[in-house]
């Protein structure tokens, strides 16, 4: 069996790692997970603006970022984006001070179902911040544009092209998701 590696096969293996991981966690922690996801999103873009303003143009910290195979003060603002992200999301994740309580008594194949819908929607909106900020766009300061290098990879991934053309609708289908869950959650006292 001849495996080749792809962007579509990364992404598809991201969706498999979170969507199980929903599984493992449950609803409240996907959910919690989601929220973490869309305030990381804002910091990490707004961060890495104030990054790419004040510290990525520096001539002597570029020649630092260098070492690490980063050229130019463009890679190092999409780095520096992703990075951040990724760290936001597990802190508020697993250090949030806050709880969801989405528990309820329906049929096992509803709460597995919507477990799986809420997984994929985390997937799809993690995946999709990250592939516009790996791209060179924000989400605060403009509308995502591709970036020249990150263009290859659009072209070439199927996947790549879904996650950033799509990428405003990934980020209000998780929104609506909580807003839904929450009018049809009946809380008990």
């Amino acid at each position: 069996m001849n495996l080749i590696l792809s962007w579509d096969l990364f992404i598809l293996a991201f969706f498999g790692v979170v969507v199980a991981y929903s599984f493992i966690i449950g609803r409240n922690q996907t959910l919690k997970v989601i929220s973490a996801t869309y305030i990381a999103i804002l910091c990490s873009d707004a961060i890495g603006n104030l990054f790419a303003r004040y510290l990525a143009s520096s001539e002597s910290f570029l020649k630092l970022l260098r070492l690490f195979s980063i050229g130019d003060s463009d890679q190092a603002t999409a780095f520096f984006k992703v990075l951040i992200l990724i760290t936001f999301v597990v802190l508020i994740a697993v250090r949030g001070m806050y709880q969801f309580d989405a528990e309820d008594d329906r049929q096992l194949s509803l709460k597995m179902g919507v477990n799986l819908g809420l997984g994929v929607l985390s997937a799809g909106l993690m995946m999709s911040a990250i592939m516009i900020f790996a791209s060179g766009g924000s989400l605060i300061a403009d509308v995502a544009a591709i970036d020249n290098p990150f263009m290859t990879i659009y072209g070439e991934s199927r996947l790549v092209r879904i996650m950033i053309d799509f990428s405003n609708m990934w980020f209000f289908v998780p929104g609506v998701a909580l807003v839904l869950l929450s009018l049809f959650h009946k809380k008990t006292a």
